[in-house]
């Protein structure tokens, strides 16, 4: 058997440089995404999405569509938070808004306070194109990589509302393995 090729306080500053990448590794895909929320002020904090079922909703200001589906998106939302199933459900808001005083118009006055990523933030347009939202509305289920886990959330929303919110959340959780 061979000896260590570290010991003492060298094999101490190897194992904390390890686990340092993998807190790293481990962290949530948002994590690195400045992130704002009415009420908090500057932006969240880097483990604020850690054990939190997230839906990213890609919508805008201008999008009739997208004026439809917000009251309904924000029904099911207050239905599901009250629920254990859902306390720890997250809507993070993607505007596709051209303008940034459109976007903070529509986030007042029409959303609950859901995360957002700030205006010209180039991680709206990477989320866009992670998530393949090439029209609005569009709603995903997330994991904490980042992969799409089911695409078929509007149609959820939209059915749950009439049904039951909380077994569609509950659903949800099993496809995250929560």
């Amino acid at each position: 058997m061979s000896p260590p090729l570290l010991t003492g306080s060298g094999a101490s500053l190897l194992r904390g440089c390890f686990s340092s990448f993998s807190a790293i590794r481990n962290a949530h895909f948002l994590a690195s995404v400045p992130m704002k929320k009415r009420g908090v002020e500057g932006t969240l904090p880097k483990d604020y999405f850690d054990n939190k079922t997230v839906v990213v909703y890609f919508s805008a200001g201008w999008c009739g569509s997208c004026k439809f589906l917000t009251p309904k998106l924000k029904k099911f939302y207050n239905a599901v938070k009250e629920s254990e199933a859902g306390k720890n459900l997250e809507i993070v808001w993607v505007s596709q808004d051209k303008e940034e005083a459109h976007l903070e118009e529509y986030y007042e006055k029409n959303l609950p306070d859901w995360p957002y990523i700030p205006f010209g933030d180039e991680n709206m347009k990477k989320l866009a194109e992670k998530c393949k939202a090439a029209v609005i509305p569009v709603l995903k289920l997330v994991d904490s990589d980042g992969n799409v886990v089911h695409d078929r959330v509007r149609a959820d929303v939209e059915a749950g509302i009439k049904a039951d919110p909380v077994k569609t959340m509950e659903e949800w959780k099993k496809l995250l393995k929560q």
